[in-house]
Parts: structure tokens; C-alpha cells; sequence
């Protein structure tokens, strides 16, 4: 058919052809329908290999190696909706590999409630991380999730207790990675749910940066360990991937925004990873950096400057049908660079954590800086204790999980409590660009644009440019 409607010895025909004995057959024959009246372009198929499974390039010297990488692309075809569950500060405390408790104790979050005015819930603020887990599971059981988005804050309270600086390929073992993530999120339900994720401040020791944050990032090739169920997918600090379904796609930025917690070293000293108060002088993560403590934030504002424009590169030239970012901290730090950044491209919806229970600011609302651009703000996987009282019943906002369903007309963002309970739904349009051609929209050479100057963490903004 498809050789009959494009002409014989078209490029079209061809195309049909050739994924017609490959992995992507289903997707790409859909898209070629579903795109069929008007213009086609190569960069509306999925290429020839295109499979269910994320994959990794190869194991790098350093974590900072792959910064910028673009995964090869995804396809999903199955029956049912297509749905993602999205998931931040979810990695409670446990004891430490070789500690008598180790085997004993299940991982607590991170108690600020006890310190705080709010008062503790038993049953509840205890058991956060596996309340939530447990939720999941049931979903899952329903909704089938492709994959899970990770928005960082992995481990409390400061990340991978190990130094920082090791080889991206070498594996530290602190019984972090088995207590916290591979026996919490198991069972049928989630078994191979690959976790796409960004590191979140606690990643980087919350106010220690010399603590064990590459190894967040080396455990993508960590699949070799007996624990191990290779699904862990976070090839570098910021990354890209397109995800095929039948008629429509979705690319994925995954970004690191902790320069906005990462200060001048004599500021904010309990809220800064690079903190004076915690750091040593002459702390160091060798070649991958920070160098120094004087050099953290700088190390910081020179990672968002990269990472800024590299994004901006990529969502200039995005053909996908939705574009949606992935961070750890909410886009109302820097909201002016994330208003030029969401107007200027289109994007159609911001994922982040960091904030201690769960939100939706839904396209049309009134208070949404980003509209009609979506934001979630998903922290309260229940690493650590919820910023609000929660209920015995998970009647409230602050213990979840998101659970997204896509089509090609509009993404479904339902917020899932821990004790089960729907609490909210929004339906999100895609947005259109300012620039309505991609690749039309790009900055004026040598200008950096206001996303890029929104990132000088705890430097003047004005630096930023001098870096």
C-alpha cells in the first residue's frame, strides 16, 4: 500500500520497505499513516533498530564524560494506553553496608518533621519511601508504566555515602543501592521498568559536594551486580532521548539544575553544596570536578552555561509532537530563563521535585508563571519527611507519585497519594512554539540567551557570561 500511494521507487516506498523486517515496523507504518497527507520528512520515522529498551553508550572514564549525550531512539507498541509514572525524593536513610543493622532495618526518610513544628504520623512519616513503593506496585498492575521518570534526591541525606572521584565503571559498595532502590521497587510489577533520571542536590551530599555523586550516575553500568536488575538509566549529569509510539513521539530532556543550590561557599551554609561549614578547603572530586571548594560554584554555573545551551540547540530543531523537561528543582527558580525557554520552544511540560510533597500547576491556571505550559513538581516519594502533616489515610498531597498517560492529542497527569487515592487530574494540550519552524528560533550568536543567565547559582548573573 504504501509503495502504491507514494509511487514506486520513491524514497517513501523505500522507507516502507526497509522497516518492514525491523523491530520499529509498527510505529514507523503508523507514522507513515497517521502523516501520510501531508509532508514527510526522515526525521518523522523511527529508525530501523528502534526497540523497547533504553540503552547507554559505553562506560565512561569519568561520569562528566557523557554530559550532553543523546540515547538512540525508543519505540513502544502495545496494547492500552502508554503510560510513565514520575517519581522525586524517594530514597530514605539506612545503615551502612556492614553495620549489624544493615539487614535489619528497612530505609526511614530522612526525619526534618521530628525537628520541625509540624509533629510526626506514625505509620506514615516512618514508612513514606514504602508506602509510596507499594502504590506504585498496585498502579502498575493497571496502568503497565513504560519506564519511570527520576527526579533526583535518590539517597538521603547526602547522596552515595562514598568519596566522589572514582571511575564512572567503579562500583562503591555502601548497600545503599540494594536497601534503597533495587529491593523497594521490586516485585513483577515494576521488574524492567527502566528509571530515567537527573541527580538532585542530596545527590551531590546536600551540603558536602566530595560525596559519592558520580557514583548515581556509574551505576547505569552496574548491571553486572548480583542485585542488580539493570534498569537504572542515567548516563550523565544532562541527556537526551526520543520515545516512539504509533502515531506521535515524545523527546525528553533530562536536566541538572542544582546550581541553585550550590552558593558562594560562606552563604546559605545548611542549603549549599558547597558549603564552607561542611566542606573541606581542599575537598576535591579530581578531573570530573569540583576542584576545590572555591571552585564548586563556579564548576556549577560553568555546567548550566553548557547544558543551557545545548538545550536550546536541541529544542530549536525538535520535531517530536511533545517536548517535556525533566529536572530536580521547580522551574520557579530562574523563572524568567524557564519563561523564555518554554514560549520561545514550545515546551509542553517541566517535571521536578526537590519540594516535599506533590503539585500540579495545570496550563490554565491562574497562578501558573509557565502557562499554558504544565508543571509537576513531584517531591514527595518519601525519602524524606513531607513538608505538611500528612494523613493516616494518604487523604492529602504530601506522600505520591504522578502517573502520565500519553496520546498524540494531550498528556494525562494524574497525582497519586500514598495511601492510594486519585487526588488530582489534569489534561495538558500541546503547546505550539513561538517560533513556529524548527530550528528557526535560534539565539543571536555569542548572546547568551536568558535561560543561559538564570543559572549563575550563587555568582552575579553577569559573570556568568565571563566563565
Amino acid at each position: 500500500p504504501f509503495v502504491a500511494m507514494a509511487g514506486e521507487g520513491s524514497w517513501l516506498s523505500r522507507a516502507a520497505t526497509v522497516v518492514a523486517n525491523t523491530a520499529g515496523l509498527k510505529v514507523a507504518l503508523s507514522a507513515l499513516l497517521a502523516r501520510a497527507a501531508g509532508s514527510i520528512s526522515l526525521a518523522d520515522l523511527p529508525p530501523p533498530t528502534c526497540g523497547p529498551r533504553f540503552s547507554s553508550p559505553g562506560v565512561p572514564s569519568l561520569a562528566t564524560d557523557h554530559n550532553g549525550a543523546v540515547l538512540p531512539d525508543v519505540c513502544f507498541v502495545h496494547e492500552g494506553e502508554y503510560h510513565v509514572f514520575v517519581l522525586g525524593d524517594w530514597g530514605g536513610v539506612v545503615p551502612l553496608e556492614g553495620s549489624p543493622a544493615m539487614l535489619l532495618q528497612e530505609p526511614r526518610p530522612a526525619d526534618m518533621a521530628s525537628r520541625g513544628a509540624r509533629g510526626f504520623v506514625e505509620g506514615v512519616d516512618d514508612k513514606a519511601q514504602l508506602r509510596v513503593a507499594a502504590q506504585m506496585k498496585a498502579r502498575a498492575r493497571v496502568s503497565n508504566p513504560d519506564f519511570i521518570l527520576n527526579l533526583g534526591d535518590c539517597f538521603y541525606w547526602g547522596g552515595i555515602e562514598a568519596q566522589c572521584g572514582a571511575s564512572a565503571g567503579q562500583h562503591l559498595p555502601t548497600g545503599q543501592w540494594r536497601r534503597v532502590f533495587e529491593e523497594v521497587y521490586d516485585g513483577p510489577e515494576l521488574e524492567g521498568k527502566q528509571w530515567l533520571g537527573v541527580l538532585g542536590n542530596h545527590d551531590y551530599g546536600g551540603y558536602k559536594f566530595t560525596n559519592g555523586w558520580d557514583q548515581v550516575i556509574g551505576y547505569t553500568w552496574a548491571g553486572h551486580l548480583e542485585y542488580s536488575q539493570d534498569r537504572w538509566v542515567m548516563p550523565a549529569q544532562y541527556w537526551k532521548n526520543r520515545v516512539w509510539y504509533p502515531d506521535f513521539s515524545v523527546d525528553y530532556y533530562l536536566i541538572d539544575s542544582n546550581v541553585f543550590s550550590a552558593w558562594f561557599p560562606d552563604i546559605f551554609v545548611e542549603d549549599n553544596i558547597c558549603s564552607r561549614k561542611y566542606n573541606f578547603v581542599s575537598g576535591s572530586c579530581g578531573p570530573e570536578g569540583p576542584h576545590d571548594l572555591e571552585d564548586c560554584p563556579r564548576w556549577f554555573a560553568n555546567l548550566w552555561r553548557d547544558q543551557a545551551k545545548w538545550l536550546e540547540g536541541h529544542l530549536d530543531v525538535s520535531t517530536s509532537d511533545w517536548q517535556v523537561v525533566v529536572t530536580h528543582i521547580p522551574p520557579d527558580a530562574g523563572k524568567e530563563g524557564w519563561k523564555h525557554l518554554a514560549e520561545t520552544y514550545g515546551v509542553d511540560l517541566v517535571v521536578s521535585g526537590h519540594r516535599h510533597h506533590q503539585e500540579i500547576w495545570a496550563p490554565n491556571a491562574s497562578d501558573n508563571f509557565l502557562a499554558p505550559t504544565a508543571i509537576i513538581v513531584s517531591g514527595g516519594g518519601g525519602g524524606i519527611t513531607s513538608t505538611g502533616m500528612p494523613s493516616a489515610d494518604g487523604e492529602d498531597d504530601e506522600y505520591g507519585f504522578v502517573d502520565l498517560t500519553f496520546t498524540r492529542a494531550s498528556i494525562k497527569v494524574e497525582a497519586i497519594s500514598h495511601g492510594g487515592q486519585l487526588r488530582r487530574t489534569v489534561h495538558v494540550p500541546p503547546r505550539p512554539r513561538a517560533a513556529t519552524t524548527p530550528g528557526a528560533a535560534g539565539a543571536a550568536a555569542g548572546a547568551p540567551s536568558p535561560f543561559e543567565l538564570v543559572g549563575a547559582g550563587g555568582l552575579e548573573p553577569a559573570k556568568l557570561v565571563l566563565l
